[in-house]
C-alpha cells in the first residue's frame, strides 16, 4: 500500500530560530509531522471505522530545505503490517522529484 499526500510550506512550518536571519525554511519537526500525517491517513484507510493509529516512533532525516510557499510532496509506503503495528517507509520531494528528507514510521492501532 503506498499513499501519497501533498502540502505546501506556510509561516507556521517555518524554523522559527531562522525566522530572522534570512531564507524562511521547513523545518525538521514539520516535516516529520507532514509525513506521519501521511502515514496516519494511509493506514487509517486501510483500519477503517472504530480505530486509528499512534506513532510511537519517527526517524527522520532532513537532506536540503524548502521555503515558504514551496509545495512537499510524502509518499508513505506500508512496508509490514501484522493487524496492531504498521512500519512505513517514507519519501518527501518537490515538485521536481529531489529528495527533501526520508523517514521510517512505526506505528500502532488503537481503538477509536
Amino acid at each position: 500500500m503506498v499513499c501519497r499526500a501533498e502540502w505546501t510550506v506556510g509561516e507556521e512550518h517555518v524554523a522559527q530560530h531562522l525566522a530572522g536571519r534570512g531564507k524562511k525554511v521547513l523545518s525538521t519537526p514539520c516535516l516529520a509531522l507532514f509525513m506521519e500525517a501521511t502515514a496516519r491517513m494511509c493506514l487509517d484507510e486501510l483500519l477503517g471505522d472504530g480505530r486509528t493509529s499512534v506513532g510511537y516512533r519517527v526517524d527522520v532525516k532532513h537532506r536540503r530545505s524548502v521555503g515558504v510557499g514551496e509545495r512537499v510532496i510524502v509518499e508513505a509506503r506500508l512496508a509490514s503490517f501484522d493487524g496492531r503495528r504498521a512500519l512505513f517507509v517514507i519519501t518527501a520531494r518537490d515538485p521536481q522529484g529531489e529528495v527533501i528528507g526520508e523517514a521510517l514510521n512505526e506505528r500502532y492501532v488503537v481503538e477509536g
